[in-house]
């Protein structure tokens, strides 16, 4: 059967060429490309064809009756006849394709580039002093006024416009034409005549000749008084090239009645007067204008052009800078590189006025008289800029072409946007401070001092001015300047000037010539080294670090507090330039006093929630400095004492401001005095308006808003402000908070998913506008809880219900550390409680009234400051305010959410909050309580029940509201509860009650102190307490460096766990199981289903059906999978033919996922395969939903795999079937996904047979219901467990997850998986004293993990060993970072007395195996009110490695390699996982010329282990890649010899394993000057008639050598195999047929001979096919044009070869250097060779042997002699009748035409046998008998097929009947037969006789016709 199959060619249509080389196409029926390639004829033929089926059938009666007939008897028989059907004809052997018309290609845009010179608007810059004017004839008397009125105006002085030095690196472009336009000076920004008036006159182009211009003018009309005469100077040049020349009228002298009656220009070659121009005559005066440009007589302007249009003569003139202003001055170039640069050259340009560059003169070379050696490193030579008029340089350097460039410098600080062309910059020339060009390297070039380093000062900080002191920062509010001053050593004298603003940041640069060793920085010019202000302005003399010539160094200056108001210089750091800003790191320094000798004791009767705590820093802190120490200031009311966190509040600002939207209620920290008015009718001082400017804060525009926000008073309408208005100090501001959590954080209500900065750890730690870490950010600390009866009244209400709760005015808390295990958490310190009692501003204690002893009393309050255990008593500047917390924990509910008090009634579990400042409580992320708003003691309470439908609730209260944001809540609650005696009311709730799914919940809740001195917090809740086991999963990613890797371990859910149980008391618990109806399987075999391929027409390359199980499990032999195979891999580029390979499974009904979690499937991939094991990010599964037309995909999405949604790792091996489960959450949709799967498409990018069953659809774990506060121990699940007496798999145990809103169960292996970061929770699972295996399956190759145990957020360092519960053998075994995939405690747990072991199989003997006991480690008799709180903490660290490239030089071409060489190295299988969601691809760069680098290395060290990689090299030069190696015992190999590919292993040194040192090289890559070439080869199939041969009848592997010898040689001889692709290489190479054929590239290859003479002579190469001994391994080559046998067919191979064009990278010619032969032999360049296997026809043997069908008497066979045999050909065409014809022209041989004849000798066989047949069909007749035998009753149809087969009367032979000899087949066919029987004698019963003997005989020569005979012997079995 033949088959046309595909090749797709990438963006354009292939040529014909192309479809030639790939040796097959592709068309499809319908498709123009089928259309146009065959006739109409041959289209239909071939549509029907495809659908036609032959069968040639001669049923057995037939062939029976026939028989019969002759031989007169009556029997059935029959021969089944199969026909070869050819489905396909045929391709053509080319296929014309259309081709662009000649001209451009497709797309490219031809049009010419418009060259838009933007006009640039003038500006003032630079302007050179003008000479004084020069008079003559100057009037001399008063003029006598003219009848026009006078001017009386004021005049305008002109300003002195002097040069601006804009030094590097500022970068700020200018305008161009630099200068503001004059009249703007001096006229028309003025009202009236200026006192000085500007002329300009341009001369006409026929003035060529004038040397000088006078103006001649008159000022009055009165004819006594003469006109005078002014010189002008030359002052500049038109665009055309005119001159232009100015002269300066003074109102006193030449206008004093503010205009003119006369004014000429005379144009004069020397003293002779030429020409003129006249405005107004002035002998006639009759004229008047006035140079006041707000009167309607004004002159028009300053710049009059003579040739100007028609009325726009007069104009402003724009003073351009005269562009010769450093004619003759030098510049100077250094060179920082580590290399000599050579022919070094400047060259200077001039823009004319349509923005182009034109140069101006030739290159510039050096000043030295070394200019032909070039500037060596670190030196510097000059270059004399030159007189012509120029304003932009350039320098170049190197011989290559085109040279090294430098950018474009205008050096006259000009604007560049308006001048044409690229990478342009601008600066101002000094001949002292920028004068250098400093060349450091590519892209790191800048203009500065010579023999200078730059240094930084960064003004972040220091440039926000107080507002209420003087301006003392740096630079001054407004500005931009900062000034500095240098001091030297070894007697230099101090220099200083202003630094250079880089761009708009706030880094400042300055030049630090060699020998300087102190700087100064300061707001305003140092004349002397003492000059040193004390207020801030100025820093005092900061020593200069000695590395800022190795490392940019910056001075970061602190903030105002105190040195503004303390005075004094101004403090900081260095650090270097671009580092965040971080004083305490960088001074060493402490901001928080945190006592780190406290070691964590659990307390009794105490639960501990996690926490998280954010330290906000004040200015004061933002230094590094700590707030104990802020010096004592009276404590008096004081914008310093309020506001003290304004870098923090600006960087609030801008987070708010350039977060893309609007806030609606910005948030910051401090103490704003709002503008109020007191009830005494006196206005508050202190006011935050009187600073407010100086911050600007984001939303301070709306002020009453504002001030609700940020301030207790008031609301947002301003009530609160006025006299008569009640202050709302405990009124909450509602609706600051979004409503739910965004990825974990809250966000700002009105946004999108703003997060709120105050809980934004990386906003905290220097992701804001000032780069400063902000704060601090303390997580995991552990927050006590203590338990009473807090909600008790006086009526005994709530008798007997506890609460956990913590209240400030009852508990101090401080921050404290664990020195052993790092942990952070508050502890009760009664001894400081002085410390945090709430304040006032004037540190007065803030009090309350209480009852004592029946008498009331006013006693102090106390607050929470976690942060103040180092505070001074009544000091209120020594607190540590303003901080946030985050208190989240899991809690579940009753059945009804009540518990029962003492006397029996229904108490509602309840949330409570109450203190100040903002509290916003979360439950499962949706915000359920909010107190928010900047006010005083406010509460909030969450009270839980069930509705009438028994689903659990809630209901939110808050105490009162202020008109804020409030939609949430109603008013008239009117709700009351005591707490600790008080009276709490409550006047707002919810409108709505929210329903809570059953089971475990998250309750976080944020509270935030953004007041200042006083801070009240009071929670309580009694939600039911469980017993929880933690387990919780870290990745230490240390030593991995790169965020990319970091990245790929994020957000995976590879850690597998197991977890088994074993109850010690009570009996038999069955765990709830999951529905299992709500679980849908796949059924692969329903009739309704429909499986296919993609490609289903290609049934060869692509398999997708149901087949028989490879490894069925027992009892299910016959069980049918679905399998899945493609031919070819689809890897370069990845899954580029994913389309095609798709094995496609469509669903009858689809399935609704919506409430399903998991898919899982099994999948098998057989041991034959090779590639290897499966990889699951090559594996792809993707589900489309049931859309029409198009679905919608869920699924491995673009060219992704399954790796990244499966939920565990998997480790796919060959020969075995495996489970992988596919988390639904995980796997990514598109958008518009429904969620009803119709259709499963599975395929992998590699060649495999993989099979696929048991698809699977998982839904959700339904939760338990609680119906008790606690759960009865007996209640809680064993597992089977208890009757076993063993460890059992903890099966459908509950837990929860801290990265999942669902409950998930453990599975049926005892599972669950993890990802990093993620805690799971298991509540009340297992019972106290139960034995728990936990069990990490651990990938040792990737990670060294350990494990710890942990006790209420604490580690497990010793344990209780006097107990009654259990037997401890070590009360000092460390459960803390233990080395191993299991915990094990050593403990046994006992049976007690009472304990109730009804049902129960424990003997009291620990399990086997490592197992922890579930009990308390502190107190495991539960005396503490406390639960069993346990976690297990697993730490898998990466192990990483590296890999070190090598560049070299060939052998003797050491110093002919230089530069920089660049590395593509890309990496894959992250981690040997797949971890990885695309290729990671790094460079490395290696620069030759780096004298610190000799090896010439490059390495990348931090990639995790197992992770692969391909290293490439760029083309970086004009050198050629030469070989690529790899040393001995590198786990890597080279590819193509242009690459090499490995696997990256652990480094050697476990204590440092990124240390590049300890890396051995991996990869070599030797580049070479001289001439490489490639070749590219190829390969075409072809039958005998020219036609493409079908992929079946193709090999898969094939075996080539490259040969070469000299182009001076032509022996054959001299034919040499080159061993690639290195010397130790095979001398063939192994091509395996991929997906796009049988492409390869030997690259490398040396142009010509080297080393032996010098004549470079040509190599000549070709490429010849061969065979290999599979013993021996040797390869035979076949010469050109010979034949070789490949799988039993005979090919004759030729070769053809093109050459390949290259482009000339110097002038962009395209030659085509390679020479080729019609043999395929390529010189003196690259291109391609293809050998095309051309199939010959096989020729055939017919040998005949004829034999007696019995033995003889002894046995051996009887052969049958001149028996004669016709054979004859048949033609394909039959008869009108269906009869055959025989093709009487087929010559058998030279005597032989339509027939031939052979007659049997005494052996039976034929003396000549049938020889030189060629394929088709043949008829055998047997015309002569032997004697006494009978003929054959028909002849013997045979069939010889063009692929070597053979059939006979339409039955196959099989092969093994074929003797095969090259290309020649031999059947020998065997034809037996029997005597004639005698006839009866004369007068007999001869129909008796006949029918009694005749029949039998007939019957069995019958029979033995019809089975004996076969292709050999004429048997058939």
């Amino acid at each position: 059967m033949r088959r046309l199959d595909a090749v797709f060619f990438e963006n354009n249509m292939a040529t014909v060429a192309q479809v030639k080389e790939a040796g097959f196409f592709y068309c499809f029926t319908g498709d123009p490309l089928w259309n146009n390639v065959l006739p109409s004829s041959q289209r239909e033929r071939r549509v029907s064809r495809l659908n036609r089926t032959g069968k040639n059938t001669t049923g057995w009666a037939r062939r029976l009756t026939a028989l019969l007939v002759t031989a007169c008897l009556v029997m059935a028989m029959a021969l089944p006849v199969y026909a070869e059907v050819d489905l396909l004809p045929d391709a053509p052997d080319e296929v014309e394709l259309l081709e662009d018309e000649s001209g451009t290609a497709s797309g490219e845009d031809t049009t010419p580039p418009e060259q838009n010179a933007a006009t640039p608007e003038p500006e003032q810059s630079a302007e050179p002093e003008q000479p004084a004017p020069t008079e003559t004839l100057e009037p001399t008397a008063e003029p006598t006024p003219t009848p026009e009125p006078a001017a009386t105006a004021t005049a305008t002085p002109v300003p002195t416009v002097t040069p601006t030095a804009t030094p590097e690196p500022t970068e700020q472009p200018q305008k161009m034409y630099a200068a503001e336009s004059v009249d703007n000076v001096q006229a028309v920004s003025a009202t009236g005549v200026p006192a000085t008036y500007k002329l300009y006159f341009a001369v006409p182009s026929s003035w060529s000749d004038c040397t000088r211009v006078i103006i001649y003018a008159v000022a009055t009309n009165d004819t006594t008084k003469d006109p005078y005469t002014l010189e002008m100077q030359e002052d500049g040049k038109t665009g055309d090239g005119r001159k232009i020349y100015s002269a300066d009228l003074n109102k006193d002298k030449h206008y004093p009645y503010g205009g003119l009656n006369g004014l000429e220009f005379h144009g004069y070659k020397g003293d002779t007067l030429e020409d003129s121009v006249v405005i107004a005559d002035v002998n006639t005066r009759t004229w008047w204008r006035t140079f006041d440009p707000t009167r309607d007589d004004y002159i028009g302007g300053n710049y009059y052009d003579a040739e100007g249009a028609e009325g726009e003569k007069w104009s402003t003139y724009t003073v351009t800078v005269r562009h010769n202003q450093f004619a003759g001055k030098e510049m100077s170039f250094e060179n920082k590189t580590g290399e000599k640069l050579t022919n070094v050259q400047a060259w200077f340009y001039e823009p004319n006025d349509k923005g182009e560059l034109i140069q101006v003169g030739g290159p510039i070379p050096l000043n030295s008289a070394e200019s032909d050696s070039g500037i060596a490193p670190n030196s510097t030579a000059t270059f004399t800029i030159p007189n012509e008029l120029c304003s932009y340089v350039k320098f170049t350097w190197g011989e290559d072409n085109p040279q090294q460039s430098s950018k474009i410098y205008n050096f006259y600080g000009e604007d560049v946007s308006g001048v044409s062309g690229d990478d342009k910059k601008s600066f101002t020339y000094n001949s002292d401070t920028r004068n250098c060009f400093i060349y450091t390297g590519e892209d790191n070039e800048r203009w500065g001092i010579e023999k200078s380093v730059l240094i930084y000062y960064d003004a972040t900080f220091s440039k926000l001015p107080t507002g209420d002191t003087g301006d003392y920062s740096i630079p001054k509010a407004n500005e931009s300047t900062v000034y500095y001053r240098l001091k030297g050593e070894n007697g230099k004298n101090s220099i200083g000037g202003t630094m250079s603003r880089m761009g708009d940041t706030d880094y400042y640069a300055a030049d630090v010539p060699e020998g300087y060793t102190q700087i100064v920085f300061s707001s305003y010019p140092l004349s002397n080294d003492d000059n040193l202000a004390g207020c801030g302005d100025s820093t005092g003399w900061e020593k200069i670090p000695s590395t800022y010539k190795d490392t940019e160094q910056c001075f970061y200056a602190d903030t105002n507090d105190d040195v503004v108001y303390g005075k004094g210089v101004r403090g900081g750091y260095w650090a270097p330039k671009g580092t965040p800003r971080d004083a305490e790191k960088w001074k060493k320094t402490k901001v928080v006093d945190i006592d780190d000798t406290a070691e964590f004791t659990e307390d009794p009767n105490t639960k501990y929630v996690t926490s998280t705590l954010y330290d906000y820093y004040t200015d004061y802190e933002l230094n590094g400095k700590n707030r104990d120490n802020y010096k004592d200031n009276d404590n008096k009311a004081s914008h310093r004492n309020w506001v003290t966190f304004r870098e923090f509040d600006q960087a609030l600002s801008d987070y708010y401001s350039n977060s893309g939207t609007t806030v609606p209620y910005p948030m910051y920290t401090g103490q704003f005095q709002p503008d109020a008015v007191g009830a005494d009718g006196n206005e508050w001082e202190i006011r935050f308006s009187e600073i407010a400017d100086k911050l600007n804060l984001y939303g301070y525009t709306d002020k009453k808003l504002f001030m609700a926000v940020n301030n207790s008073t008031s609301d947002r309408n301003g009530k609160g402000l006025g006299q008569n208005d009640e202050k709302l100090y405990d009124e909450t501001f509602q609706g600051l908070a979004g409503p739910e959590l965004k990825n974990g954080k809250p966000i700002m209500n009105g946004t999108t998913d703003l997060a709120m900065p105050f809980f934004n750890e990386e906003f905290l730690q220097g992701e804001n506008s000032k780069k400063a870490k902000l704060g601090n950010v303390y997580k995991e600390v552990s927050f006590p809880f203590t338990q009473d009866e807090v909600f008790k009244d006086t009526d005994d209400n709530e008798k007997g219900v506890k609460y956990w709760y913590f209240d400030s005015d009852k508990t101090t808390l401080y921050l404290k550390n664990d020195p052993d295990n790092g942990g952070y958490f508050l502890q009760k310190q009664d001894a400081q409680k002085s410390q945090s009692k709430n304040l006032k501003s004037d540190s007065t204690p803030v009090q309350v009234k209480k009852k004592i002893n029946g008498e009331e009393k006013m006693v102090d309050t106390y607050g929470f400051f976690p942060f103040n255990s180092g505070a001074s008593e009544n000091q209120a500047s020594t607190y540590n305010y303003g901080f946030g917390a985050k208190l989240q924990f899991q809690f579940t509910l009753t059945s009804d959410g009540t518990v029962k008090d003492d006397n029996g009634n229904n108490i509602p579990i309840k949330f409570f909050f109450s203190g100040d400042d903002d509290v916003w409580v979360y439950i499962d992320g949706k915000l359920a309580l909010d107190v928010g708003g900047d006010h005083g003691k406010a509460s909030g309470l969450l009270e839980f029940g069930a509705d009438t439908n028994g689903n659990n609730n809630y209901t939110s209260y808050v105490s009162d509201i202020k008109e804020s944001n409030n939609t949430v809540y109603g008013s008239g609650a009117e709700k009351t509860v005591t707490y600790l005696g008080n009276k709490i009311t409550f006047k707002y709730k919810s409108k709505e009650t929210t329903t809570l799914k059953p089971g475990t919940h998250t309750l976080t809740m944020y509270y935030m102190e953004r007041g200042m001195w006083e801070s009240n917090m009071a929670v309580a809740f009694n939600f039911p307490d469980n017993n929880e086991l933690q387990v919780q999963k870290e990745v230490d990613l240390t030593n991995v460096t790169d965020d990319d890797f970091r990245n790929c371990f994020k957000n995976q859910k590879i850690f597998n766990f197991t977890i088994q149980n074993q109850a010690t008391h009570y009996g038999e618990k069955e765990a709830a199981k999951p529905n299992l109806s709500d679980t849908e399987k796949v059924n692969l075999t329903a009739k309704e289903n429909k499986i296919e391929p993609a490609t289903p027409d290609k049934v060869d390359d692509y398999i997708f059906r149901l087949d028989k199980n490879p490894k069925p499990d027992p009892g299910n032999e016959n069980e049918q999978v679905l399998h899945w195979y493609a031919r070819y891999t689809d890897t370069e580029p990845v899954s580029a033919a994913r389309e095609k390979r798709y094995g496609i499974l469509t669903l009858k009904d689809p399935i609704n996922i919506k409430d399903k979690r998991f898919l899982t499937f099994q999948v098998y991939v057989a041991k034959e395969d090779g590639g290897g094991d499966l990889s699951l990010n090559n594996l792809y599964l993707e589900l489309l939903d049931d859309q029409t037309p198009t679905p919608v995909q869920k699924g491995s999405l673009g060219t992704s795999g399954i790796n990244g949604a499966t939920y565990g790792s998997v480790e796919v091996k060959t020969g075995e079937w495996v489970t992988v489960k596919l988390d639904l959450n995980k796997m990514k949709a598109q958008d518009g996904f429904n969620g009803k799967v119709k259709t499963i498409r599975v395929g992998d990018n590699y060649s495999r047979h993989i099979y696929f069953r048991n698809f699977t659809f998982i839904p959700k774990a339904v939760p338990k219901t609680m119906t008790g506060f606690t759960t009865d121990q007996k209640e809680i699940p064993d597992y089977g467990s208890a009757t076993s007496g063993q460890l059992q798999n903890a099966i459908n145990a509950q837990y929860t997850s801290t990265k999942d809103s669902d409950t998930q169960l453990v599975d049926d292996d005892g599972r669950f998986v993890l990802e990093d970061g993620e805690t799971v929770t298991f509540s009340d699972q297992f019972r106290r004293g139960s034995y728990i295996s936990l069990k990490e399956e651990l990938n040792r190759n990737l990670y060294d993990t350990t494990w710890t145990v942990c006790e209420n957020g604490q580690a497990v360092t010793s344990m209780k060993g006097d107990s009654e519960s259990v037997t401890v053998t070590d009360t000092n075994k460390s459960l803390d970072k233990q080395e191993g995939s299991s915990p094990n405690d050593g403990r046994t747990e006992k049976i007690r007395p009472n304990d109730d072991q009804t049902g129960n199989n424990y003997t009291g003997t620990k399990p086997k195996g490592d197992t922890i006991v579930f009990r308390s480690y502190k107190d495991p008799d539960e005396n503490s009110s406390t639960l069993t709180k346990l976690k297990v903490k697993y730490v898998n660290t990466v192990k990483t490695g590296g890999l070190k490239i090598k560049k070299q030089a060939a052998d003797g071409e050491k110093d002919t390699i230089k530069g920089t060489y660049t590395f593509k190295v890309t990496f894959n299988d992250v981690g040997g996982e797949g971890l990885e969601k695309e290729p990671i691809i790094k460079y490395v760069e290696i620069n030759m010329s780096d004298e610190n680098n000799s090896e010439h290395t490059g390495t990348i060290t931090g990639i995790p282990v197992g992770t692969r990689y391909t290293i490439e090299e760029v083309k970086t030069d004009d050198s050629r890649l030469q070989s690529v190696t790899v040393p001995k015992g590198q786990s890597a190999q080279v590819i193509y010899n242009t690459m090499v590919e490995g696997e990256i292993v652990a480094s050697k040194n476990p204590d440092n394993p990124n240390d590049p040192k300890d890396l051995e090289v991996t990869a070599i890559f030797t580049n070479t000057q001289r001439t490489l070439i490639n070749i590219e080869f190829d390969k075409l199939w072809k039958d005998a008639n020219g036609k493409d041969l079908t992929t079946e009848n193709r090999p898969g592997t094939i075996y080539i050598q490259l040969q070469r010898r000299l182009a001076t040689s032509q022996n054959d001889a001299d034919w040499k195999p080159v061993n690639y692709p290195r010397a130790d290489s095979p001398n063939y190479v192994t091509i395996n047929r991929g997906t796009y054929g049988w492409l390869y590239t030997f690259s490398g290859l040396d142009q010509y001979q080297i080393n032996t003479d010098k004549s470079q002579t040509d190599y000549v190469y070709r490429i010849v096919e061969g065979t290999l001994d599979d013993k021996t391994g040797t390869f035979t080559a076949v010469a050109p044009g010979g034949t070789i046998t490949i799988n039993g067919n005979t090919y004759v191979v030729t070769a053809e070869a093109t050459a390949k064009s290259e482009t000339n990278s110097e002038t962009g010619a395209t030659t085509t250097p390679a020479t080729v032969t019609p043999d395929g032999t390529i010189t003196g360049g690259s291109g391609k060779i293809v050998l095309t296997n051309t199939l010959q026809n096989p020729k055939f043997v017919l040998d005949i042997i004829k034999k007696d069908a019995e033995k003889d008497k002894n046995g051996e066979d009887v052969p049958l002699s001149d028996v004669e045999f016709k054979l004859e050909k048949l033609k394909a065409e039959t008869t009108t009748k269906g009869e055959p014809q025989v093709d009487t022209t087929y010559e058998f041989d030279n005597e032989n035409k339509g027939s031939i004849t052979a007659t049997t000798d005494g052996s039976g066989k034929i003396t000549k046998v049938f020889t030189n047949l060629e394929p088709g069909t043949y008829r055998l007749t047997e015309t002569k008998a032997h004697p006494g035998y009978n003929l054959l009753a028909q002849p013997i149809v045979i069939k010889f097929t063009q692929g070597g087969t053979c059939s006979i009367d339409g039955q196959l032979i099989p092969d093994k009947e074929l003797t095969n000899s090259g290309n020649t087949y031999t059947m020998t066919l065997t034809v037996l037969n029997r005597k004639t029987p005698e006839l009866p004698h004369t007068g007999a019963d001869a129909p008796s006789l006949w029918l009694l003997i005749g029949m039998p005989l007939a019957v069995a020569g019958l029979l033995i016709f019809t089975f004996r005979y076969n292709r050999k012997g004429g048997r058939r079995h």
